[in-house]
């Protein structure tokens, strides 16, 4: 062979290196914006965008500690394997409906909601709730807030009306409700041969937030009621940031009837679990299971062995917020979502009488 072809031999060789070397050259970036581009795709993915907060009316923290070491509640088990759960004690207001939820909803004391029990009670005054502060932060057009129950007029909407102060509030022998906060209630009077005595309230606590959040729909009842309607509003609103109230009667209504030691009352709880199942396998099966922080609680607990509420004020929140560190207050719910969304808290008029749990 000529020293000339063999040196053209070479060359062509070498030529034919260089074009491999820039080929793999090109492949690695390639691969490696392409791995930036998936790693970008994983960091929005743990941003949050929606906050559920699920209510579970009437749940006593040592029952449901006891269910939980049972293995009986599974679904909230995995959220607080998730997240953690912690003890929240409630130190302003009754252990009653009405003010729980207010305070919940608000970050503040009856002394500013005006929700001092189920029987004294005002309107929450308009942009109070954390419903309207979402709203006013965002913009009406960039965030849905909703607000399901199974409730009706302790977390009612209606405007001026009148109450029976002295009628029974449940039927002494059955337990069931007696509509006392009718104007035209047959309850009885809680001394025999007395006539009812009506009191006139501006309002239900969310009279004026009813107007103000994209969905209000409460009344519905029992578990079964409330979840389908809750399925149906993620679906809705799945391609969109939302703030959920996803309010469960139970296990109030079965502690009332049946007491806090039943096992209608552990039924109750258990149904909550089911689900809160079902709302966590839709959010995966409508992708934004990893953009939703879900917080669920409950507005007061139960009075051992009983069938009131007059005295319990331990319950519990539980998440899949990492955040959520330190024990604290119902009042505390408000400020911890709204510090989550983003919001200046120091900047919000009245002050906040919570503090948010991410310490």
């Amino acid at each position: 062979m000529s020293k000339t072809k063999y040196y053209k031999k070479i060359n062509r060789f070498y030529i034919l290196l260089i074009f491999a070397y820039l080929f793999l050259f090109i492949t690695s970036c390639i691969n490696q914006n392409n791995n930036i581009r998936d790693l970008k795709t994983v960091d929005e993915k743990t941003n949050f965008r929606n906050v559920i907060l699920i209510g579970w009316d009437g749940v006593q923290r040592e029952h449901f500690n006891e269910l939980l070491n049972q293995k009986k509640l599974p679904n909230i088990e995995k959220l607080i394997n998730v997240g953690g759960i912690i003890d929240i004690d409630l130190t302003t207001g009754e252990t009653q409906t009405k003010p729980g939820w207010s305070e919940i909803l608000t970050g503040y004391n009856p002394s500013i909601t005006g929700v001092y029990s189920n029987t004294d009670y005002g309107p929450i005054p308009e942009g109070y709730t954390v419903f309207e502060r979402l709203e006013n932060h965002f913009g009406k057009e960039n965030i849905v807030t909703i607000f399901i129950g199974g409730k009706l007029n302790n977390i009612g909407a209606r405007g001026p009306h009148r109450i029976c102060i002295n009628c029974y509030k449940r039927d002494p022998v059955k337990f069931e409700k007696t509509m006392w906060w009718e104007e035209n209630t047959s309850a009885p009077p809680k001394e025999p041969g007395k006539e009812r005595i009506f009191k006139q309230r501006s309002g239900e606590p969310f009279y004026y937030t009813k107007n103000n959040i994209d969905i209000y729909l409460t009344g519905l009842g029992n578990a079964s009621n409330v979840g389908f309607e809750v399925i149906k509003s993620l679906e809705k609103f799945k391609d969109k940031r939302f703030f959920a109230f996803y309010h469960f009667e139970e296990p109030d209504e079965q502690g009332h009837v049946y007491g806090e030691n039943s096992e209608e009352y552990s039924q109750g709880i258990i149904r909550d679990d089911y689900w809160l199942g079902m709302i966590v396998a839709k959010l995966k099966e409508l992708g934004i299971g990893n953009e939703t922080l879900i917080y669920i609680t409950s507005d007061h607990g139960f009075n051992e062995g009983s069938q009131e509420h007059d005295n319990a004020p331990y319950v519990f929140l539980a998440t899949n917020d990492q955040l959520v560190k330190r024990n604290g207050d119902r009042k505390d719910i408000t400020p911890t979502i709204l510090k989550r969304y983003g919001l200046n808290l120091s900047a919000i008029s009245p002050s906040l009488q919570g503090n948010p749990l991410t310490g």
